[in-house]
């Protein structure tokens, strides 16, 4: 049997675990190849762009031969925020409207935790039908169950605060054009560092009437950037084609105390980041 796993979409938050978990069941794992840049380019639909790569990342695995690929979990449901953008709260839902014919996906939840135990036991016996097995794979990989932890924050004189939903914030390459912006004007770029769960209740600070986690994660950048002294101005980034999210970065710039702007993929990112320099500090 093999299993896609992507490169995408919060992957840093549950693949250390799961691949090893699968490798410990002897299940072959996939792994993407093709560059984010060639990968994007193949999808010509109006999705958002973090959608666009994670598309092409599951047909790729398809064409790689997987028997099945895990994806991240719905994220809930909400009538605010980014609640009304299906490919934001329910990707793997989306994945198999837009996409017929793809392999089984394999929904996890990208937190890992000790509660990941269960769903790892249920996921690995549909899958080798062996109880013994299952358990030996779970006792030598249990000890990977760590809450995510971001990168460390960069040392500088000109960072520049960079928030957005988890998944577009934690990869780089859906948004070169604004990394190679903010470098040209001389900013380092940094997001929080500090846990998901942190950013969640920093969020519900904001006094916004939001409550998906993803949404919350994306206020609490914000806020927690915000309030940092080293941090000279904050970039609120929000993919393209996904109005409710670019309205909640537009909403979260407007109570920012800090010099801000709020971004939407597609757009001239030097636009904002003069919006950001020119501000009164």
């Amino acid at each position: 049997m093999r299993i896609g796993l992507l490169d995408t979409w919060l992957n840093e938050r549950y693949q250390q675990f799961w691949e090893a978990y699968l490798r410990e069941l002897e299940i072959d794992v996939l792994r993407p190849r093709r560059p984010a840049s060639v990968a994007l380019a193949e999808i010509e639909e109006d999705w958002p762009r973090p959608a666009r790569l994670l598309a092409a990342r599951v047909l790729e695995l398809k064409e790689a031969g997987a028997d099945a690929i895990l994806v991240p979990a719905s994220v809930g449901e909400s009538p605010r925020g980014s609640g009304q953008c299906p490919w934001a709260v329910d990707p793997a839902s989306m994945l198999e409207r837009s996409l017929p014919g793809l392999p089984p996906l394999i929904c996890v939840n990208p937190e890992t935790s000790e509660k990941t135990l269960g769903e790892a036991a249920r996921i690995g016996q549909e899958l080798v039908r062996n109880p013994q097995e299952v358990r030996l794979a779970l006792d030598r990989t249990r000890s990977l169950l760590k809450p995510y932890k971001p990168p460390a924050m960069p040392r500088g004189s000109r960072l520049l605060g960079l928030a957005a939903e988890p998944y577009l914030l934690e990869d780089r390459r859906l948004f070169p054009e604004v990394v190679a912006a903010a470098e040209k004007a001389g900013w380092t770029l940094v997001g929080p560092d500090v846990s998901p769960e942190r950013l969640r209740e920093e969020g519900k600070r904001f006094g916004l009437n939001i409550d998906l986690p993803t949404d919350l994660e994306f206020a609490g950048a914000a806020h927690y950037l915000g309030r940092l002294g080293r941090i000279k101005g904050v970039l609120l980034l929000a993919e393209d084609h996904c109005e409710p999210v670019a309205r909640l970065a537009g909403r979260l710039s407007a109570r920012l105390g800090k010099a801000n702007a709020a971004l939407v993929l597609g757009n001239d990112p030097a636009v904002a980041l003069e919006r950001i320099e020119s501000a009164p500090q």
